[in-house]
């Protein structure tokens, strides 16, 4: 008998079950999104850290005029919907050859005055003898916007005489005044217009900011899907239910998991024992005793790897590690001199043999680990089989890329690492080369987690949590009773006896402590609440769980 198999998902959160009042959300600015009404609170997916650029509606376009925005601010908006309205400024538009043939007659000179629909010139079809065929093509001047006005002929790019094709660019066309219109890319919200009206903008600048985006809630037992302004979007109610990314979000209703879309609409008729979230564009998914992935595609889910696993871990950079079954194919056209490296440190077997998998199902390293981690910077923690081994680091090709004993290490981003021999921990870059941490040196550390915006959040020798950065230099002084990671430029924190607020990377409240209880934030937004008892939350620690 296996043993238990643990799952996790994004709806499992370090906090829950300790909230007294209720949950909202707010954005960066601290400005509420979701009013402070629910009793649990999953994680915001949306596009709210990515921009509307001014599209390139016509060939040389320059840039555009915004004579006026059709939406304001906080209003939604549906996909495809206007947004503004937009003169193009100085566009050249080409004319196209109507036929395979002969420019024989340039009717507009360059400088010209042009109509849409008018005649500039025309083109004759040669080598035809059927009597029947149109021999005769006359070159019109193409439209351009919604309101199309007069244009100029710009320059002539054949001379009377020439070989055409058809299609081929022949003239160029510039308009006296071209209005275009920009289009909503989704549903959402207009959250931030950054051009005001009259202004120009260049071809690729964000001129506003959307809100496209799922976050799920709890209300009494019942999880359900909302927008980003707290709007339901999901008429299902769920058991349990995992976020939206990568197109689908996991979801249980009694003791079976299925997937569905961000209108909480399922995905596929197949349902679950368990199910994870979309990471590196599969979910992980269990049928009864075995594991295997599925992936997303044009609203159907495609079983992409079939169930054949004891354990699973996400896929981060193109690899997955998983507890391997007894009919697991090992891919053999892998290179035996990838592992050669490794052999050192090979175990006999063990109850568990931990490797690695592609994409395509295929054993790309061989499993020997009785641990095994995701994959950060290219490296990934494991530990060999054998009592008392200590732990390492390889590469992607499963090559041993430490040489030193620790007896714990833990990828945090930006090309760092934690280690940890007998002492406390310390922080090391990819060549092992060890930062000295002052006060206390550099294996002095109660505890550390991810780098974000070029922070880590860090518990020192006097028991107070302050912010390291990548040199190991104390950025923010250790000062707080907890502190979260850094995401969308700004970090949880909380002082001793005060409430939770937001730091910005220069130890400044980007927004200020008034909170009882948040989360970290996730693509613009972050789960809040002031009502109720101030929680402290629970202590974070090295290689342990972190929103």
């Amino acid at each position: 008998m296996r043993r238990g198999v643990v799952l996790v998902l994004g709806l499992v959160w370090p906090w829950a079950g300790l909230a007294q009042g209720k949950w909202g959300m707010v954005d960066t600015n601290g400005t509420v999104r979701i009013p402070e009404r629910y009793d649990e609170i999953g994680v915001f997916r949306g596009d709210l850290a990515r921009g509307l650029p001014l599209p390139e509606f016509l060939p040389g376009l320059k840039g555009a005029t915004i004579v006026k925005w059709l939406k304001a601010e906080g209003e939604e908006v549906k996909k495809d919907e206007a947004l503004a309205q937009v003169e193009l400024k100085e566009p050249t538009i080409p004319v196209m050859a109507p036929a395979k043939g002969m420019l024989t007659q340039i009717g507009v000179p360059v400088g010209g005055a042009a109509i849409p629909g008018a005649a500039l010139g025309k083109v004759r079809v040669l080598g035809t003898v059927d009597l029947f065929a149109k021999k005769q093509f006359e070159v019109e001047c193409p439209s351009f916007g919604p309101n199309s006005g007069s244009a100029s002929v710009v320059r002539w790019l054949k001379l009377e005489g020439d070989a055409v094709g058809k299609g081929e660019k022949i003239a160029e066309i510039r308009p006296a005044q071209a209005m275009a219109v920009v289009l909503a890319p989704g549903s959402g919200t207009l959250v931030d217009i950054e051009v005001a009206e009259g202004a120009e903008a260049a071809t690729g600048q964000v001129i506003a900011r959307m809100g496209v985006g799922r976050v799920p809630l709890r209300a009494g037992k019942d999880w359900f899907f909302v927008d980003e302004r707290g709007n339901r979007v999901t008429p299902g109610r769920f058991d349990q239910v995992g976020v939206v990314q990568g197109g689908m979000a996991p979801v249980r209703a009694g003791d079976r998991w299925s997937f569905v879309d961000g209108e909480g609409k399922q995905v596929g008729k197949a349902d679950y024992d368990e199910a994870r979230e979309v990471w590196g564009g599969l979910a992980a998914v269990r049928q009864k005793e075995r594991w295997g992935f599925v992936a997303y595609h044009e609203g159907t889910l495609k079983n992409s790897i079939p169930p054949r696993f004891f354990q699973v871990k996400d896929f981060a950079e193109g690899l997955a590690a998983v507890e391997e079954s007894d009919d697991a194919p090992v891919d053999e056209q892998a290179e035996p001199k990838l592992f050669e490296e490794v052999a050192e440190v090979k175990q006999p077997a063990g109850p568990v043999a931990w490797g690695y998998i592609l994409p395509s199902g295929k054993l790309w390293i061989p499993s020997e680990f009785a641990e095994a981690g995701r994959f950060v910077d290219g490296r990934a923690v494991v530990r060999p089989q054998g009592e008392g081994a200590n732990v390492l680091l390889i590469d992607s090709k499963g090559k041993v890329r430490t040489s030193a004993l620790y007896t714990g290490l833990v990828s945090l981003g930006e090309k760092r690492v934690a280690w940890k021999r007998a002492q406390g921990w310390g922080l090391m870059d990819m060549t092992e080369k060890a930062m000295e941490i002052s006060p206390g040196g550099a294996e002095s550390l109660q505890a550390i987690g991810p780098f974000g915006s070029e922070r880590a959040p860090a518990k020192g020798e006097n028991g107070k949590w302050g912010y390291l950065d990548p040199m190991g230099t104390w950025a923010i002084p250790p000062k707080f009773e907890r502190a979260g990671i850094f995401r969308n430029g700004l970090a949880a924190a909380k002082e001793p006896g005060a409430r939770w607020g937001f730091l910005k990377p220069d130890g400044s409240w980007g927004i200020e402590p008034k909170y009882a209880r948040v989360r970290s934030f996730s693509d613009g937004l972050a789960a809040a609440g002031e009502q109720g008892e101030v929680e402290a939350g629970p202590e974070p620690e090295t290689g342990g769980r972190w929103e």
